[in-house]
Formats: structure tokens, C-alpha cells, sequence
């Protein structure tokens, strides 16, 4: 059975995002250790919630938006959480931790939008749009993360490979700690080599086509740095759209298709589909570009990007054109992918696209 959403991870500046805990007791805790580079304090309220954070941190920010839900929910005094923070459930007699309590859950999410909303600062706009095509399962997912200690933002795609269920669990495990781990490290190669190494250490062994897997993508981005950092393995992929209506891939397949194109052969139908990389295994291609170049930075699944630029070509800078912002950009390019499909009768893969625009100077 895949896992289920039981935690928040919430951030002094008010991001909060789903954290997703294993159904082992040993691993949970571990799970949490590693994401708050532990050791870890736990406090807990009754039955409403547990707070998770690492000790002693006196030099870090307070976690405000944890806080302010522990007093509401408490009536009185919380303790002083500062720096990230992952809030559970109560631990059960067996030592498992519950569920957050969906009410538990809704203090957090409004302190942090509140106490998010009331801090001044110029930030990337984006949206994202998913589909789940003609598959039974949605097992593309995304995730963006920014660090609160050195500004970065970090930007994630995950395609899985496949649609069963222990794939759409893996994905959505592994996109949120890519993307932490790139916006703490800055550098998307190192980000991408840790998290291969934790599945790898969670598997026991070395992974193998059999296990769940998938293509990923991800961008760092510093305010103060005038270079995009993008790393990627498999077949999902980022692309640079500039003020003049120009679109450019940054990444370079790792697919047989890419392959045989290299070697000066044709590929067929669906060579594309044979990944010669991924997440888990394999190379990790990387590229830098500067961002005074990229009006809209577009990272996405092969369920985008194939069925545009084999059936129509050009199609893709025609959708990001006519839209008139990040979120009607990403919108745009998965309907417009999707609507290839359905023309030719064609099965239609999970779509997601994940666009953002940057601030820039004087904007």
C-alpha cells in the first residue's frame, strides 16, 4: 500500500508542504531525523499534534507559524520551535505516529498563510498543471521549496515509471526531499546523488528496473546568483522561454531515442519510452544558464513535451505565447497536449508542466 500524507513540514516563513512518513515506527523517526539533520526534539500537544525539531537552535528563526497554531490550539503558551518544523499526530502505544488531525492540520495551514502573507518579498511566480491522460493513475508529481536560510528556491518534476500504485507513493515521497535537499545544498547534481542514495539505503540493496522509479528535474534558483543551475535524469525535462518568444530546451534526454539520434539513426514510435537514466540510477546530465535569458523557465513530463513536439511542432512556444501568465502558461501547454492525444486517438500519458517566471530588476 502506498503511503499516506501524515505530517506537515512548515517553515518559519510560512511554507508548509505534505511530508510523507513510513508505516515503520524505526523509520519514521529516522525519516524525520534526517530531514531536520537531528538529533530531534519532540513536543507534544494532548492529542492534537506533535511538533518535530532539531535541538538546540537558538541561532535559527522561530517558527511562528507553528507556534501561533500550538497557542490556538492549546489556549496557552508554545514552546520555542524555531527552524524548520515537522508537525504529526500523537505516537500510538506501538510507537507509530498518527495522523495530523485534519483540524490540527487547518490551524497550521492558516497561520502559515497568514503570518506567509504578511512578509514582504519579491517571489518567482508559478503554477503548475497536472493530467492524468488515459493512465489509472496519476503518478507525475512536482514540488518547490524555498530555504528560509539562504533564499534559494528549488524546482521539482517527477515523472514515474508506470502508474501502480507503490510508484505514485514513490514520487510523492521523493519529490518534496529532492527539492528541500536542492534549495539547502544549491547545487541540483549533489541534491539528486543524495536522494539516490537514500532510496538506495532504504531499498538495502541496489536498485533495479523492478523498483519503483522515476525521470526527474530540478532547478536552483538564488535571487543574488545570475545563473539557473538544472540537473536531470531520465527523460523529463526543462526548457527556457525568452522575452522574444523563443523556446529552448536546457536538458538532453536519457532515452534510447536520444541515443540512436546521437548515433546518426532514426528512432522508432517508441524508443522514447526505454529510459537509459532515472532518479534512482544512472546519469545525472546538468546545465547552467542566466537568468536574464529565461522569461519563463518550463520544466515538465514527457506526457507534455512528446506529444507537442511530435505531433505539432512549434505548438509548445504557441501555447506559452498566447498565455498570459505562469498559470495559464502550464495550463495551456497540458491541454494542448492532451488535445494532440485525443486527435489522433491516441493514449494520452500523465501531463504535469511547472512553470515559473523570475522577478527581475526594475519589475
Amino acid at each position: 500500500m502506498p503511503r499516506q500524507t501524515q505530517a506537515l513540514y512548515v517553515q518559519p516563513n510560512g511554507h508548509a508542504e505534505p511530508f510523507y512518513l513510513d508505516d515503520r515506527p524505526k523509520r519514521q523517526q529516522t525519516d524525520i531525523a534526517d530531514e531536520l539533520d537531528g538529533p530531534v526534539t519532540a513536543w507534544r500537544l494532548g492529542r492534537h499534534m506533535t511538533a518535530h525539531t532539531s535541538a538546540p537552535g537558538y541561532a535559527r528563526t522561530r517558527n511562528e507559524p507553528v507556534r501561533c497554531a500550538w497557542r490556538d490550539l492549546a489556549g496557552a503558551d508554545a514552546p520555542d520551535l524555531r527552524g524548520p518544523v515537522i508537525v504529526t499526530g500523537p505516537e500510538s502505544r506501538d510507537g507509530l505516529l498518527q495522523p495530523l488531525p485534519p483540524h490540527a492540520a487547518e490551524r497550521v495551514y492558516r497561520w502559515a498563510r497568514l503570518l506567509g502573507a504578511a512578509t514582504i518579498r519579491r517571489r518567482p511566480q508559478m503554477s503548475v498543471a497536472h493530467a492524468v491522460g488515459t493512465r489509472d493513475l496519476q503518478c507525475d508529481t512536482y514540488a518547490v521549496h524555498h530555504d528560509q536560510d539562504s533564499g534559494r528556491w528549488a524546482f521539482v518534476v517527477l515523472d514515474g515509471i508506470g502508474d501502480e500504485e507503490d510508484i505514485q507513493a514513490h514520487v510523492r515521497t521523493w519529490a518534496p526531499a529532492l527539492a528541500r535537499a536542492a534549495a539547502r545544498s544549491g547545487d541540483p547534481i549533489s541534491a539528486i546523488a543524495h536522494i539516490r542514495a537514500q532510496i538506495l539505503t532504504r531499498l538495502g540493496r541496489h536498485w533495479n528496473h523492478m523498483d519503483p522509479g522515476a525521470a526527474a528535474v530540478v532547478a536552483v534558483h538564488h535571487p543574488t546568483n545570475p545563473l539557473l543551475r538544472l540537473a536531470w535524469s531520465g527523460d523529463a525535462r526543462a526548457y527556457r522561454f525568452s522575452d522574444f518568444g523563443n523556446l529552448m530546451p536546457l536538458t538532453k534526454d536519457h532515452n534510447w531515442a536520444q541515443e540512436l539520434r546521437d548515433a546518426g539513426r532514426q528512432p522508432k514510435a517508441w524508443d522514447h519510452n526505454s529510459l537509459m537514466a532515472c532518479l534512482e540510477d544512472g546519469d545525472i546530465g546538468y546545465e547552467e544558464v542566466l537568468l536574464e535569458m529565461v522569461a519563463k523557465l518550463v520544466l515538465c513530463s514527457d506526457g507534455v513535451h512528446h506529444p507537442l513536439e511530435t505531433y505539432e511542432p512549434g505548438l509548445m512556444e504557441e501555447a506559452l505565447l498566447m498565455a498570459l501568465d505562469p498559470k495559464e502558461s502550464a495550463g495551456s501547454l497540458v491541454t494542448e497536449a492532451l488535445a494532440q492525444g485525443r486527435l489522433r486517438e491516441a493514449s494520452q500519458d500523465n501531463a504535469t508542466a511547472l512553470v515559473v517566471r523570475f522577478p527581475r530588476n526594475g519589475a
